[in-house]
């Protein structure tokens, strides 16, 4: 008989990949990012090339095969399209919301701090943006969140055998993302013990070499090793120092050391992204923060997992917004504490931590859709009606027949709600980020398609036809732009060259070089044929 516990589990895994999946056909794939992840399956699967990742028909050493493999295992099972890009990072979504709820119910022992740490995660903004994305994130936060609550447990409990769960969460960690899959986590856990160590040496049931031995595993170490090491050792023998230089130097030392967009290169940077990323839960969090006792191991863990990972990449040269995903992990469990206990307790907190930010969210995301010229409102302005309804509901419901809703439905309908009108809301910024907008154009000529100074990879998995790079300039470093463009690309004087004679070509210009194309030589013999909110579209005459 499946007990409450896995059903749980199983609730929150559809309730995720219901929620998160239903619009999916309908979110176009956008660039640059989730473009290349989109290309390189395809391509792969073209090559019949499970080993070596591949884009425009060469080997690419950006990323290791996790996320291609199941995107290619989603093009072979399905087919190709938008929906079934999007379907392993659904699932993906999913599994991260049932297995938070799993440890946090095993690490706090109650069922409320573990649903609402699961729905808290559902509903944390940058989780959503990400869940939603074609790109590696994803797969890391959930292997990240296993190798955090399985090596707590190892050591709250002396299970050996949670260790080895994180031992194998940290090989799959690395052949998602790459070495960090184990050098970050394996520097915070060396941290925690160093200062369990100098906190409880003094105590007699303390035993640092016990802790030790926990940590390095032997079990653990072998699973890591033949996990992790079978994708690298096989890179390694079929291209030999060009993957070391490829994949180490450039896409991991060298990101580290030089950055790929110097004015993303501030120290303040991961300070805005990750209070951001927890909305609308960040009152919550950190309204928290005054009553843990840090000394306690969970706690303790949980601050050295989210200042190790915020300085690690505060730190690292290359900056983006999903690199600190996993440092909101413990965050999640304290504003679930945080909420739990203000509900049950009846502490006014409530009101100040969870439904006025709530209703300031809903109301932002409206404001935002109404002012912003691109973009429908009309399912936002009908979800917050929806909601209003449900708050008057629950209000009668306690009023008058003093039955106080739950906690879980409190939070998950109007979350739902608002997560749905937001996602078909949206979509028009996506088209606009996407070489789909220039469908019409390609597909209804024969002539060869420019991109001016920028690339549209998806025009590629859109049209079949490879658009080639009028590479003008750029503020990012010469070394990125060395080692990033795998993609047909031409100078300005080798396009002004070959355009002229090539009637009927497309170019296609984003709106930033507008003005440094209609005042290029091209610009006379091209004539305007269309537009859409991010670019123009010329053709020549």
């Amino acid at each position: 008989m499946i007990n409450n516990h896995m059903l749980r589990i199983g609730a929150l895994f559809l309730l995720t990949v219901l929620s998160y999946g239903f619009y999916n056909a309908y979110l176009p794939i956008t660039d640059p990012v989730e473009s290349n992840y989109v290309l390189s399956a395809i391509t792969m699967l073209k090559h019949n090339s499970w080993i070596s990742p591949m884009i425009y028909d060469q080997v690419w050493y950006d990323k290791p095969p996790l996320t291609y493999w199941a995107l290619m295992i989603s093009y072979k099972l399905f087919g190709i399209s938008d929906f079934t890009s999007r379907i392993p990072n659904t699932l993906i979504a999913g599994s991260s919301v049932a297995l938070m709820y799993h440890l946090v119910y095993r690490i706090k022992e109650s069922k409320h701090i573990a649903l609402i740490s699961a729905l808290i995660l559902l509903s944390a903004l940058q989780f959503w943006y990400i869940s939603h994305a074609v790109i590696t994130d994803g797969f890391l936060f959930f292997f990240s969140l296993a190798i955090f609550g399985y090596s707590y447990l190892a050591f709250a409990k002396n299970d050996k055998y949670s260790m080895v769960k994180a031992y194998g969460a940290a090989a799959l960690a690395v052949v998602t993302k790459g070495p960090v899959g184990i050098v970050l986590p394996g520097l915070i856990l060396l941290l925690f013990i160093a200062i369990r160590w100098f906190t409880q040496k003094d105590n007699d049931d303390y035993s640092l070499n016990k802790d030790i031995k926990l940590l390095f595993n032997p079990f653990g170490i072998f699973l890591f090793i033949i996990l992790a090491s079978p994708w690298y050792i096989a890179m390694y023998s079929i291209h030999g120092q060009e993957f070391i230089s490829g994949f180490l130097g450039l896409h991991n030392m060298e990101r580290a050391l030089v950055s790929e967009h110097p004015k993303f290169n501030v120290w303040y940077y991961y300070l805005i992204i990750v209070p951001i990323a927890l909305l609308p839960w960040t009152p919550s969090v950190i309204y928290q923060l005054k009553s843990i006792k840090w000394k306690e191991n969970f706690y303790l863990l949980g601050a050295i997992w989210f200042i190790v990972i915020v300085l690690f990449y505060s730190l690292v040269a290359t900056k983006y917004i999903t690199y600190t995903l996993p440092a909101i992990i413990p965050c999640i469990i304290w504003g679930a504490e945080a909420i739990t206990n203000s509900f049950y307790n009846k502490i006014t907190s409530f009101k100040y931590i969870v439904t006025i930010p709530l209703a300031i969210y809903v109301l932002l995301f409206l404001v935002a859709s109404i002012v912003t010229p691109e973009l429908n409102s009309v399912p936002l302005i009908v979800a917050l009606i929806l909601i209003v309804l449900f708050a008057l509901f629950a209000l009668l419901a306690k009023q008058y027949n003093n039955n106080k809703l739950p906690l879980s439905i409190y939070l998950t309908i109007p979350l739902t709600i608002l997560y749905t009108a937001i996602t078909i809301t949206v979509t028009p910024i996506l088209f606009d980020q996407s070489g789909i907008q220039f469908k019409p154009y390609i597909e209804s000529n024969t002539q060869p398609t420019y991109i001016y100074s920028t690339y549209y990879t998806s025009i590629l998995y859109y049209t079949g036809d490879t658009p080639t790079q009028v590479f003008v300039h750029t503020t990012d470093n010469p070394l990125w732009t060395a080692g990033k463009t795998l993609m047909p690309t031409i100078t300005v004087e080798e396009f002004e060259k070959r355009v002229s004679i090539e009637k009927g070509a497309i170019i296609i210009v984003p709106n930033k070089y507008i003005k440094e194309f209609t005042s290029s030589p091209i610009n006379i013999i091209a004539t305007e044929v269309g537009k859409s909110g991010a670019a123009r579209i010329y053709q020549i005459h």
